[in-house]
C-alpha cells in the first residue's frame, strides 16, 4: 500500500532535520589523524558553535603539525582555531571555480568581534599548476598553507578538507575587542573646558532712578515789599539788552502747590453742587405746600 501524500508531507521535516544535523567531533573521531584537531575543538568549545551552522568548512591539520599551536594559551588557541572554520560551504569543485583564482573568505573568527582589520579572513588562491594555497588575509601575510585532499562532505552543509599547515595570523594574540574599549576615554584626556556662567539678566533690576524738574530745589525770587519798591530796583539797574537766556522763567510749579489747587477746585465744586441741590430741594417744598 502506497503512503499517503500526507504522511509524507508530516515526515519531511523529519528527514530534513536528520540531514542537516551533523557533529563535527563525531565526523572526525574515526580518523586518529586529525585527533589532535579535534581535540582542540572541543577544548575551545568551538565544536557546538560548528554544529549550530548550516553551511561550514573546516580546514583540518594532521598532528604531526599541530605542534606549533601546542604552546599557546586557551583563549588564543580558540582564536587561532576559528581562523580554520570558513562560514561558507566549499569542497573541491568549488574551490577550483574560484572567480578570478582569488577570493577572501570569512572565517568564525570574523564573528567575535575581535577580529581587527583582516583577522577575521582568509586568503585562498590557485596556482597555474592547480595547487591551492591558503594563508592570511593581512597585507603581505604569506600562503603558507597548501590543500591536502577531502575529508568528508555532506552538501551542501559541512566539508572538512585537509589543508598542509596550520594558519596562525600575525598579531591574533593581542586582538582586542574595539567596541568596549573605544567606549571607555583615555586616561590622559585633557579635562573638559569650563563654560563661563552666564551673566545674569538685568531685566528685572531695579531702574535707576532719575531725579525730575519737580525733585530739584527750586530758588524763589527774591521777595520785594511792594510794587513800588519794585519799580525802583528796576530802574536803579542799568538798561541793558536782554538775550534770551536771559530772559525770567517760570519757575515749575511744585507737586503739593498743584495738590492744593486741585483740593480747593474739588471742594468748590462740591459747594456749588450742594448749593443747587439746596435750590432744588426749596423749590420743590414750596411748590408742594
Amino acid at each position: 500500500m502506497a503512503p499517503k501524500p500526507q504522511a509524507l508531507f508530516l515526515l519531511l521535516p523529519l528527514l530534513l532535520s536528520s540531514v542537516v544535523a551533523y557533529n563535527v567531533t563525531q565526523i572526525l573521531e574515526p580518523f586518529s589523524d586529525f585527533a589532535t584537531f579535534n581535540n582542540y575543538l572541543t577544548r575551545t568549545k568551538l565544536a557546538d558553535e560548528i554544529n549550530r551552522r548550516q553551511a561550514i568548512t573546516v580546514l583540518v591539520v594532521d598532528n604531526s603539525k599541530m605542534s606549533p599551536l601546542s604552546s599557546l594559551d586557551i583563549e588564543t588557541l580558540k582564536r587561532v582555531m576559528a581562523v580554520h572554520v570558513i562560514l561558507d560551504y566549499y569542497d573541491q569543485n568549488k574551490l577550483t571555480h574560484i572567480f578570478n583564482k582569488s577570493a577572501l573568505l570569512t572565517t568564525l573568527f570574523q564573528t567575535t568581534g575581535i577580529a581587527n582589520n583582516s583577522l577575521g579572513f582568509l586568503n585562498v588562491t590557485s596556482e597555474p599548476n592547480e595547487v591551492m594555497l591558503f594563508g592570511s588575509a593581512i597585507p603581505k601575510a604569506p600562503l603558507s598553507s597548501t590543500f591536502s585532499k577531502v575529508i568528508m562532505t555532506i552538501p551542501y552543509n559541512i566539508s572538512i578538507l585537509q589543508i598542509s599547515n596550520p594558519i596562525i595570523p600575525s598579531g591574533i594574540e593581542g586582538a582586542k575587542q574595539t567596541s568596549s574599549s573605544s567606549s571607555k576615554a583615555p586616561k590622559n584626556a585633557p579635562a573638559p573646558t569650563p563654560v563661563a556662567k552666564p551673566a545674569k539678566s538685568t531685566t528685572n533690576a531695579p531702574a535707576p532712578i532719575e531725579k525730575t524738574m519737580t525733585d530739584a530745589p527750586v530758588e524763589a525770587p527774591n521777595a520785594v515789599d511792594s510794587p513800588a519798591d519794585a519799580l525802583k530796583a528796576n530802574a536803579s539797574q542799568p538798561l541793558t539788552k536782554k538775550s534770551a537766556s536771559d530772559a525770567p522763567v517760570a519757575s515749575p510749579t511744585s507737586p503739593r502747590k498743584v495738590a492744593n489747587m486741585s483740593a480747593s477746585s474739588s471742594s468748590a465744586s462740591r459747594m456749588m453742587v450742594d448749593s443747587i441741590v439746596g435750590l432744588v430741594i426749596g423749590v420743590v417744598l414750596l411748590i408742594v405746600f
